[in-house]
Formats: C-alpha cells, structure tokens, sequence
C-alpha cells in the first residue's frame, strides 16, 4: 500500500482486499503491506493440504474469523489445534506447521486473518 492519507474499511466476511491470489491450497487477500508489517486473509474451502511445512522467520499471527482451523506442527512434542472462530495463535519464529479447514468434509468456508512482520526474509 503506498502512503494513503485515508483509512482504509475492508470486510472481510466479504473477502475484500487490495489483491487477492489463488491456490490449490487456499485464496488469499492482500490487505495491507507497510510499515514492516502485511495482513492477509486467507480463505480454505475445498483447499487441498498442503503436503510442505510452512515456517516463517519471525512471529506469526493468526485470528480464525469464520470457521474452524486446524493447525498440525511439525515437532512431534507440539499437540495439534483446533481453534474456532475469535481464537489467535501466536507463532513463534521457525515454527514449521501447515492449516488446513476442519473438519475436511465441512462444506463451509474457513476465513482467517494473518498478521506478520516483513523486515527479514518469511
């Protein structure tokens, strides 16, 4: 986003955003990237789970909206979660997992905002 001297109003149980991207593993929407830091939603529905670990060299957040999410971490000591919508977990820097809509045979959609740090490599 470049400098806007006006604040911006998105919805986003509407799946508003700046830009949105697709996946076999989810769509996301580009919200606001600026000031060291980018929020996305991120919409799992029918998604495949991704087969890789996601990890990110800083902390990572993330705030279920609608649905439920369920997060499997790589290190076997690290139960799985599943949180429900108004549930924030806070990733610790290198924490490898992947989230994946729950249960799988659902039919809703999962929506979830993620907030995270830019300055560094993700």
């Amino acid at each position: 986003m470049k400098n806007n001297d006006k604040p911006l109003v998105f919805h986003l149980l509407r799946e508003e955003a700046l830009e949105i991207r697709q996946s076999s593993f989810g769509s996301v929407g580009k919200i606001f990237s600026g000031e060291g830091v980018e929020a996305v939603w991120v919409k799992k529905q029918h998604e495949e789970i991704d087969p890789e670990w996601f990890t990110q060299s800083r902390v990572d957040l993330l705030l279920v909206v609608k649905g439920k999410l369920k997060i499997e971490f790589e290190r076997e000591d690290i139960p799985p979660r599943l949180l429900e919508p108004g549930d924030l977990i806070v990733l610790p820097p290198n924490t490898r997992c992947r989230a994946y809509r729950w249960p799988r045979t659902g039919k809703g959609a999962t929506l979830f905002l993620a907030v995270y740090p830019t300055q560094g490599e993700r």
